[in-house]
C-alpha cells in the first residue's frame, strides 16, 4: 500500500473523530507516515478553525454594512 494511500486512511480516522492516541493504538504503519498524517491533519484543523474566523469577521462587516 502506497504511503500516500496509508496517509489518507489515517486522516480520515481522524477526521471521523478518532483520537490520535486511539489512531496510533489501532494502526501499525511506519511511524513517519502516522506523524505525517497527524501532522498534515493538524494543518486542516487549523485551516478550518482559520477560515470559520475569517467567515464570521465578514459576516459581521457584512452586518454592520447593512445598518
Amino acid at each position: 500500500m502506497s504511503t500516500i494511500h496509508l496517509t489518507a486512511q489515517l486522516k480520515q480516522l481522524l477526521n471521523r473523530g478518532y483520537s490520535i492516541d486511539d489512531v496510533r493504538n489501532l494502526v501499525t504503519v511506519p511511524h513517519e507516515v502516522l506523524e505525517q498524517a497527524i501532522h498534515e491533519h493538524h494543518l486542516q484543523e487549523h485551516s478550518r478553525r482559520h477560515d470559520r474566523l475569517l467567515q464570521g469577521q465578514a459576516e459581521f462587516a457584512m452586518r454592520l454594512g447593512r445598518h
